[in-house]
């Protein structure tokens, strides 16, 4: 489910309950194992709605906006991250697989299973970093610069520690400023989200923002398939 809404002039008249109750319904129709959205945790709105569907929140995330960066933090002293086919890092991801809370990746407020086609679809326009301890991944993100007027850069992080996240967040902003990206967002793991708010960026303007990836079960998973 993505992008519900409703015209301001006939908002509070039950069409978005009414809209939710029918795609519930055409999903059971359809023997639909699940429906998932993502909303902000700000948007009473939408969790009201969620909440009406009996739908669960499954993740969070934190999703963070700088608006001409002028600087990136210093890598010191961590792995190597090196860029990864969207296939190496998918069969790397077996070997820690962890690092993807409910196997569910989460990028551009888009949230989709950790399988194989859905990281060929992420690699047809992002590029995959990935860093190995040990012959086992440590750290993995995937980022891109948007095709918007604002030349944004986006990108994701996974990390196991706080080491982890900061050495991909370096990587990736300065390929966002290499990039000349007129603003960067980041997608992370709220675990790591205050060591982000010590970070001075040289951001003309800086929000953060929290994801939600809320779920519906429609029907149990046929464990024997």
């Amino acid at each position: 489910m993505e992008g519900l809404r409703v015209h301001p002039d006939y908002r509070g008249k039950g069409y978005a309950n009414e809209m939710t109750r029918f795609l519930v319904r055409k999903a059971e129709d359809l023997d639909i194992e699940r429906l998932r959205y993502t909303t902000g945790d700000n948007n009473a709105a939408s969790l009201r709605l969620a909440s009406m569907a009996e739908f669960q929140r499954l993740l969070e995330k934190t999703v963070s906006w700088c608006v001409k960066p002028k600087r990136s933090p210093a890598l010191r002293g961590y792995l190597p991250i090196e860029e990864a086919k969207p296939e190496n890092a998918f069969e790397l991801l077996k070997t820690n697989p962890t690092l993807v809370v409910h196997g569910v990746l989460v990028y551009d407020w888009e949230a989709v299973d950790s399988v194989p086609e859905n990281f060929k679809k992420i690699g047809r326009d992002h590029k995959f970093f990935i860093a190995l301890k040990n012959e086992k991944l440590d750290s993995m993100s995937f980022g891109h610069s948007r095709k918007d007027l604002e030349k944004p850069w986006g990108f994701t992080i996974y990390a196991g520690d706080s080491e982890g996240f900061l050495a991909q967040l370096s990587f990736n902003m300065t390929r966002a400023l290499e990039a000349g990206a007129e603003w960067v967002m980041t997608t992370f793991g709220r675990e790591f989200e205050e060591k982000l708010r010590q970070i001075d960026f040289g951001c003309e303007e800086q929000d953060i923002d929290h994801l939600v990836l809320l779920e519906k079960r429609l029907k149990q998973p046929n464990l024997h398939q």
